[in-house]
């Protein structure tokens, strides 16, 4: 905050845990506002948890309901009966699903930080990445995008600490933690 005055205004407490944050400007000097650390998830949870409660409770909502039980009853039908054919016969039959789709980049990588493991697919879903990403943009002053972020970080987290020890000790300690 010392080398940065301006982000002052920007300076937030957590309505229900009282964590301190920096929140977006335009948010500045508001007093409801919950932290992206838990908070925000938890108290939406509870809305919708009380939203779906008070639908329910109509008459139209146990009807649903009671529909989403009855339907939760019933049963397959044996396996000796084969399930009847509704395509068309011209048309070519879908491919067996069978085989499980593959979306993964052949590139990997996986950040180990004493014991944590960061891989690059956590790092990408993360909710904390939009708040790291507000956050970078308001001490910079230059907006990010999330791929820019997460390029930042893996180069941050890439890097070996700057440490008295010899190269045998952090070659010992990788294999301690891997293990061949």
């Amino acid at each position: 905050m010392e080398s940065h005055p301006g982000l002052r205004k920007c300076l937030a407490y957590c309505k229900d845990c009282g964590i301190r944050f920096l929140t977006h400007p335009r948010n500045a000097g508001r007093r409801n506002l919950r932290c992206p650390f838990g908070c925000r998830q938890h108290r939406r949870r509870q809305c919708s948890n009380q939203r779906s409660a008070a639908y329910y409770r109509t008459a139209e909502g146990r009807r649903a309901k009671k529909r989403r039980n009855a339907r939760r009853q019933c049963k397959p039908l044996p396996p000796t009966a084969p399930p009847p054919d509704l395509s068309p016969p011209d048309l070519e039959p879908p491919p067996p699903a069978s085989e499980p789709c593959s979306a993964e980049s052949p590139l990997t990588i996986e950040l180990r930080l004493d014991g944590v493991v960061l891989d690059e697919s956590s790092l990408a879903s993360s909710p904390m990445l939009p708040y790291v990403r507000m956050l970078v943009g308001l001490i910079e002053g230059v907006e990010f995008t999330c791929g820019e972020v997460l390029c930042l970080l893996r180069r941050s987290l890439r890097q070996r600490r700057l440490g008295a020890r010899r190269r045998i000790d952090y070659i010992l300690a990788f294999l301690h933690q891997h293990p061949p």
